[in-house]
């Protein structure tokens, strides 16, 4: 029992990384969002990263 809960806690650990990263990306975009709300949205992209990956999978041309 131990075991799983320490992957959980890794698995989550790694979530809150992904978050704090995709934060750091939007936050150097320039764009403006509350400190509150970066928060619940890149926590969400980050449960969702498998999907998001798909989504953007096909994108060759980076806008800038």
């Amino acid at each position: 029992m131990t075991t799983m809960l320490k992957k959980d806690a890794d698995a989550y650990d790694r979530l809150l990384d992904a978050a704090a990263h995709l934060a750091t990306l939007i936050e150097s975009g320039g764009i403006e969002i509350d400190e509150d709300a970066l928060e619940e949205l890149t926590i969400f992209l980050a449960e969702h990263g498998m999907l998001v990956g798909r989504i953007l999978r096909g994108l060759k041309y980076r806008w800038t």
